[in-house]
């Protein structure tokens, strides 16, 4: 066996070794670049969704309010309508009063 030849297929084989583990960092290397672009990139549109739902949030609130506004607006109104259409049966009763009177005659005629 010959020893030089056995410390020079050693050293070759630890040279590949490094050349191989070198192109692997820089593949790692390039990888973790494009990982941190991507993570930026998705940190931002969740930034952007964040925003958009809090502002949809808030016009839902000011929508529930202002639903709450017309409902309100909505039960004095069906009450006036009511109180209008008491007082037309009322109205109306007084003016059939005062037909059937003006009919009848004043001085009894």
């Amino acid at each position: 066996m010959n020893i030089e030849r056995t410390m020079q297929f050693i050293l070759d084989s630890q040279a590949r070794a490094e050349i191989r583990m070198d192109r692997l960092e820089s593949r790692d290397n390039g990888l973790e670049k494009r990982v941190d672009k991507l993570e930026k990139r998705l940190d931002k549109r969740m930034d952007g969704i964040t925003k958009l739902m809090q502002q949809g949030m808030r016009m839902l609130v000011k929508t529930d309010s202002k639903l709450a506004e017309v409902a309100d607006a909505q039960k004095r109104t069906d009450q006036t309508l009511r109180e209008l259409a008491e007082e037309q049966k009322e109205l109306a009763a007084a003016l059939k009063a005062l037909i059937d009177s003006l009919r009848s005659g004043r001085n009894g005629h």
